[in-house]
């Protein structure tokens, strides 16, 4: 089945709102009409199977665009607003584009060479339209997601029909999502967790509330405003609304629960969070692209009983920790993440080289390190590719992260290898203090590193920010930190101390 059709197979004529917001409002009647509307226009102009551009920020826009590129049976090439020039000519020179569904904020970035559709044009589409008479097969790319290469070019991940519909279907399970959920839409639907959510709201009958705060501390006051039931965030997302605003003391009468992904949340936030919040649930959630969204969850029952965990695979989906023999890893030995079932990826748009890597015997290879218990629960460890290769030594950022992360007066740490002449890599730290950076609390954090490690672990350059920067997917930008961190970059506010050799 479509996905497109499969998200509004049973709401499509519903009166009630799936769009909520300060500026714009859309019902699942309007919403299926102009869908169908867009997708009759590009399956009479372009047929199926070809790639089609979307380009645009959290909207209506977005919303029909996406559904109507795949309803046509087309693939929804999804590029997210804030990608540089060089990474945004790269994807239009590699991929066959034959339109760019674009906002017309953005316009001027694509060249006239192609048809380009903005605002006005689904503006001007017949208020009604019979949906196009197109089936795709289940194995038929309906989206391309683009995500960071080890290169640095980015990597096209192609999604089918079948990935999108059983990673659905899966997450609304263990969320237990019905018509009566409402999420705020924080994350960028350009990126796969914010996507995910757009699609699991649609198949249920909920509905999203779009914002666009210039602050994420305005998000609180829109959480009860529109009376949302749910909040998903990246880590960020968290660290930020309980360091910068008043939100453990804040009430949300309508919220049922939380949701984290997108990388390593530290426990202390989590259980800060579940205990200011005691009738609300908190699941803590691992995915990636490759894996079409969420692929494992742990139960909010067990946060205090399996600190640090995430869980095992969601419905329908099989995690695995595998040795480098090739063995499944007994408890408390380190493996790679695998993942196994219908929501693992086609392959990389135009790289089979790169898909036999990642995908070997129908088994996704994630690249993250991890152990599991006795229950089978994985424990993340860190990025496979994060591993400080210094002087010989191979170190765990998590490991000195988790030292300085302890220490009274830090608010938030993160470690990261950095270049070094002489060792190749060094360690070299980010520190968000509580009360501002200071010489003290720089010796306090070697004095408690060189307490518990050893001295080839102690960060040789530690960076006091009072923000971090982060990236379009709301993740910390790990780049900018590491080029700060490299390049000596002080300015007024920040102040860069560097131990002596």
């Amino acid at each position: 089945m479509n996905f497109a059709h499969y998200l509004l197979e049973n709401t499509g004529e519903m009166t009630a709102n799936f769009v909520l917001g300060s500026r714009c409002h859309l019902t699942y009647q309007d919403l299926n009409h102009k869908v169908n509307a867009l997708a009759s226009y590009l399956h009479g102009r372009f047929g199926c199977g070809h790639e089609i551009v979307l380009n645009a920020d959290n909207s209506t826009f977005f919303i029909i665009a996406y559904l109507g590129i795949i309803r046509s049976g087309n693939t929804a090439v999804v590029i997210e607003t804030r990608i540089s020039d060089a990474h945004l000519n790269d994807i239009l020179c590699r991929c066959s584009i034959s339109a760019i569904l674009v906002q017309n904020r953005y316009r001027q970035r694509f060249e006239d060479s192609r048809e380009i559709l903005s605002e006005s044009f689904l503006e001007s589409l017949p208020a009604e339209f019979s949906p196009p008479d197109t089936e795709s097969d289940d194995d038929d790319t309906a989206v391309i997601l683009f995500t960071s290469g080890s290169t640095g070019q980015k990597k096209g991940v192609m999604l089918s029909h079948k990935n999108l519909r059983a990673n659905t279907e899966s997450i609304i399970e263990c969320l237990e999502l019905t018509a009566a959920d409402r999420i705020y839409a924080v994350l960028p639907f350009s990126y796969t967790f914010g996507t995910s959510l757009l699609n699991t709201h649609l198949r249920v009958g909920g509905s999203v509330a779009l914002g666009n705060p210039i602050f994420l501390g305005s998000i609180l006051n829109e959480l009860n405003a529109y009376e949302c039931t749910g909040f998903a965030g990246v880590p960020s997302t968290f660290q930020i609304l309980i360091n910068k605003t008043d939100f453990l003391q804040r009430s949300f009468p309508a919220l049922r629960y939380f949701q984290q992904a997108g990388g390593h949340l530290a426990d202390k936030f989590k259980l800060m969070i579940a205990e200011a919040f005691t009738d609300k649930q908190f699941y803590t959630m691992y995915g990636l692209t490759e894996a079409t969204a969420r692929c494992s969850y742990l139960p909010p029952h067990l946060l205090r009983e399996k600190p640090g965990s995430i869980g095992r695979g969601i419905p329908g989906v099989r995690l695995e920790v595998i040795k480098p023999d090739g063995t499944l890893a007994q408890p408390h030995e380190a493996g790679e993440i695998t993942v196994v079932g219908a929501n693992v990826m086609k392959g990389y748009y135009k790289d089979p080289e790169a898909t036999r890597e990642k995908i070997r015997d129908g088994r996704l290879y994630t690249g993250d390190i991890a152990t599991v218990d006795e229950e089978g629960y994985v424990y993340y460890l860190e990025r496979r590719s994060s591993i400080i290769k210094s002087g010989g030594f191979r170190i765990s950022p998590k490991e000195v992260e988790g030292v300085i992360n302890r220490i009274k007066g830090v608010s938030l740490g993160i470690v990261m290898g950095i270049t070094d002449e002489l060792l190749g890599e060094s360690v070299g730290a980010v520190v968000r203090p509580e009360n501002g950076s200071n010489r003290a609390l720089y010796e306090m954090i070697l004095q408690g590193c060189g307490q518990e490690l050893p001295s080839y672990k102690i960060p040789r350059k530690v960076l006091f920010l009072d923000e971090f920067p982060l990236n379009s997917s709301l993740k910390y930008d790990m780049e900018r930190l590491k080029h700060l961190l490299e390049s000596n970059e002080g300015e007024q506010g920040k102040n860069l101390f560097m131990q002596k050799a």
